[in-house]
């Protein structure tokens, strides 16, 4: 199954938040970026950020034109990352955690139609998925950044070539592939709700798992006061294994919430398929 990777934009945002001495790399690396956006045709706005109502403003900002202007911005968070406390302020020395972040990216996700892109070229980036729940709209439609720590001199040699390879080829798995694959990541919120779902097929409704939640569904019915004998487990297990059964119903379900209305790449088929073949290998 290849999932697409296809989203719209119209503006890269560069959100930078570093002390003066840090700035270096920064400056040459917006430079560059500047004579992109005029070579290429994009929009490209630097933004430095020294207080977190600053970041929340800005970002509530960002949501109020994707809703009203049709912006559909790409946002590069240009500034240091710790895996537990979030991404860091410069200027109040703080962290805004996770989960906050998390709200603020979802609301412009939301408007856009899920097709924000977030490029977090900070150490740890990738840890901004940890809020992530299928019970919600997804925060990002894609997410591109380290697992670990990354080095500025990787950032500077690569980010700005990143960026020219997306605008002149508009493809970034390409780009993704052939300048920052090295130490990024790559989040695709398809992918993500793929791997949840099958998970949940595989542990809750096949196998072992799938007779242990029938049991207790059983046990929990025939507690309401149904008499029990052979004949009415037989049936309500009957029933138990027919409702249970993962349909298309199931992944729309999950899709149209997570996927805030985008249309889905795979079907329950595909899930089934993938479960059978990991089943069996």
């Amino acid at each position: 199954m290849r999932l697409s990777s296809i989203f719209s934009c119209n503006s890269v945002i560069w959100i930078s938040s570093l002390q003066s001495s840090e700035m270096g790399p920064t400056n040459r690396m917006v430079s560059a970026m500047e004579d992109h956006s005029r070579n290429l045709g994009f929009g490209f706005q630097h933004v430095p950020i020294k207080s977190q109502n600053e970041l929340v403003k800005l970002l509530d900002e960002l949501a109020h034109h994707a809703k009203v202007n049709n912006m559909k911005p790409l946002l590069h968070f240009d500034t240091h990352g710790n895996k537990d406390d979030g991404l860091y302020i410069d200027g109040e020395n703080v962290f805004i955690d996770w989960n906050s972040l998390s709200k603020k990216l979802r609301a412009i996700n939301i408007h856009t139609g899920n097709n924000l892109a977030v490029v977090g070229a900070t150490c740890y980036g990738l840890h901004a998925i940890k809020p992530i729940t299928l019970s919600t709209a997804t925060p990002f439609y894609l997410l591109l950044s380290p697992e670990e720590q990354v080095s500025v001199g990787f950032l500077e040699k690569n980010i700005p070539s990143f960026y020219r390879s997306l605008f002149e080829l508009g493809s970034i798995d390409s780009a993704f592939t052939h300048h920052i694959s090295e130490e990024f990541k790559f989040y695709h919120c398809e992918k993500m709700l793929f791997i949840v779902i099958a998970r949940y097929i595989s542990q809750q409704c096949k196998g072992k798992g799938g007779a242990a939640r029938r049991e207790k569904l059983l046990t929990e019915i025939m507690s309401q006061g149904m008499e029990n004998t052979a004949e009415n487990r037989k049936k309500v297990r009957k029933i138990l294994k027919d409702g249970l059964r993962p349909d298309q119903s199931l992944n729309d379900r999950f899709a149209g919430r997570f996927l805030i209305g985008r249309q889905c790449s795979f079907n329950i088929s595909e899930l089934l398929d993938f479960i059978e073949s990991s089943d069996a290998a």
